[in-house]
């Protein structure tokens, strides 16, 4: 069996060419964060900046490109990749990790918090114990991940598992109901929700992100429920896809 080793992804973009440098500033710091953990966290070895070119002003890779280049980071890697940012391009982000890493950490910027060594060794005991995804559960989502719908904002994939089932399909924004009710369907209870004490989300105080936040928030059940559908599952499915001994706090 291979040694489990971690690599993050991190979705970096903006329509608005104004609001570029703030989104990078705030991806910089987020690097430094993760690369904190990893000093402490040694499995946690790749990080690589999404940039969904299909919603993107174009101008977000190479800025990026640029500052990793004078902070001297050249083994954090950007990816433009095209398609929906919950869909292709994490897929895409995915498949890129696969040669190198067994599992990919998907997080988004706002929950880089809640993003420690701590977390880290709950989500790879999670993994030792035989889970297939697992999920942080944060602030206003704690009650859907502890329910056993792990989200993007901070999950942790078995990259072969995830891909065997088809990856992410949905273009709803609600891209983990797939892949969950599938990785049940085949494997049975593999789900693993944990539960964080410390953290914040830290929305990005542009109006762009602020108002694609509370879109998100006000229609994710609805959503959800239609990814169900769709995948001839239902929440209670999946909440009896959850491991034994968990929910779990890390």
């Amino acid at each position: 069996m291979r040694k489990r080793t971690y690599g993050v992804l991190l979705r970096v973009y903006t329509p608005k060419p104004e609001e570029v440098a703030d989104r990078v500033d705030r991806a910089m710091a987020h690097v430094k964060s993760i690369r904190a953990v990893s000093a402490e966290f040694a499995a946690l070895r790749r990080v690589a900046l999404l940039v969904p070119s299909d919603h993107d002003c174009g101008e977000t890779a190479s800025a990026l490109h640029r500052r990793l280049l004078a902070e001297s980071m050249p083994e954090v890697a950007v990816w433009a990749l095209p398609g929906h940012h919950s869909c292709e391009v994490l897929n895409g982000g995915v498949k890129g990790l696969q040669a190198k890493e067994t599992h990919a950490i998907i997080i988004s910027g706002k929950a880089l918090s809640y993003l420690t060594p701590a977390s880290m060794h709950g989500i790879d005991q999670a993994f030792a114990d035989g889970g297939l995804v697992a999920g942080v559960a944060t602030d206003e989502l704690r009650d859907i991940v502890l329910d056993g719908r792990p989200q993007n904002t901070f999950a942790a994939w078995d990259i072969d598992a995830l891909l065997d089932v088809g990856g992410f399909d949905s273009s709803k924004g609600v891209e983990e109901i797939a892949p969950i009710a599938r990785l049940v369907q085949k494997h049975g209870r593999c789900i693993v929700p944990l539960n964080s004490a410390g953290g914040k989300l830290d929305i990005a105080s542009s109006e762009t992100a602020r108002a694609r936040h509370a879109e998100v928030m006000a229609t994710k059940l609805e959503r959800q429920l239609a990814e169900c559908a769709r995948t001839d599952s239902s929440f209670d499915e999946i909440r009896a896809g959850i491991m034994p001994g968990y929910p779990r706090a890390v």
